[in-house]
């Protein structure tokens, strides 16, 4: 069911579970959330699926980012709960922009909301990576400094090498008479 609002743009009601709209489509409307719950999805019903957000405040904007940029959507939209949507074309958002000072600034407040959220999932993966490849790097250090003690332990075996010999420098000394093994 629709009506028209005092500007002009259609109120939309959908059902909990509805998709609103999807990845990959062609983006020409966008919409303010006036009453219920809507998350944000990559990869919706994929295994792949991924939630970047739950808006659910009066007013929330979504779809916008498509509309403005004249480009598909790149995320799917589903109402978590019963929705009262408004729906804002692209020729009509520069008369709601005009018409509707207040609403034109939660949109822009909404999408830096998004951007700080998507640079804050930036740094924290970024962290995650450089933990990874530090925990790696340590691995592989400890890996080396395993395999050279124990080189220094059969060496100590066969060999009469003085205890104080550090491994570094018995490995330097084999590799240079016997080739590198590593």
């Amino acid at each position: 069911m629709s009506k028209e609002t005092d500007a002009g743009n259609p109120i939309i009601e959908v059902a909990k579970d509805t998709v609103i709209y999807q990845q990959g489509q062609e983006c020409n409307t966008m919409f303010l959330l006036r009453h219920g719950s809507v998350a944000l999805y990559l990869n919706y019903g994929t295994p792949e699926q991924f939630q970047l957000c739950e808006l659910s405040h009066e007013g929330a904007s979504l779809g916008e980012m498509g509309l403005l940029n004249d480009e598909p959507r790149n995320a799917t939209a589903v109402a978590l709960t019963d929705c009262v949507l408004v729906e804002i074309s692209d020729n009509q958002f520069p008369s709601f922009i005009a018409a509707h000072p207040a609403e034109t600034r939660q949109i822009i407040i909404d999408l830096a909301v998004r951007f700080r959220n998507a640079t804050n999932e930036i740094r924290n993966e970024q962290e995650v990576i450089r933990d990874c490849i530090q925990a790696l790097q340590e691995e592989k250090h400890q890996r080396k400094e395993s395999f050279a003690e124990r080189l220094k332990r059969y060496a100590d075996f066969f060999l009469e090498v003085p205890p104080d010999v550090p491994p570094d420098l018995y490995m330097s000394c084999y590799n240079r008479f016997h080739g590198s093994m590593l």
